[in-house]
């Protein structure tokens, strides 16, 4: 799943989110599965070459051999760009935890982590 997000999202408060919503979820966390989020920079990208850069990240980290059932990448266009995230979930886990779930609930982790902002609109399905 692809959601756009505002610009600034701030790597480490998105990493807490996600650890966050990963440890919520025993489906996520099975097997010693590990929770991965990796940020892409994509400033100046437009067009095919923007979407050449996410298709050849999502697969580099999709074809890893690695325990990792929960991926986000953010594809970060920079402070004044909105970006994207892209949420890799292995399929056992949306039989547990849905796409609505997930994403309501790292919103909501977001949301969390700095009270004075508000993710509402920063997160557009």
């Amino acid at each position: 799943m692809t959601v756009q997000v505002r610009a600034g999202l701030g790597e480490r408060r998105l990493t807490a989110a996600v650890r966050d919503v990963f440890d919520r979820h025993q489906e996520l966390r099975e097997s010693g599965a590990v929770c991965e989020v990796r940020r892409v920079p994509v400033h100046g990208l437009a067009g095919q070459a923007l979407v050449d850069r996410a298709a050849a990240e999502v697969d580099a980290v999709a074809n890893r051999v690695g325990s990792a059932l929960f991926r986000v990448l953010w594809l970060d266009a920079g402070a004044d760009l909105s970006g994207k995230l892209v949420l890799l979930v292995h399929r056992r886990v949306m039989a547990a935890v849905p796409w609505p779930v997930l994403l309501s609930e790292l919103v909501s982790a977001w949301n969390r982590g700095d009270s004075a902002a508000d993710l509402v609109g920063a997160l557009d399905a």
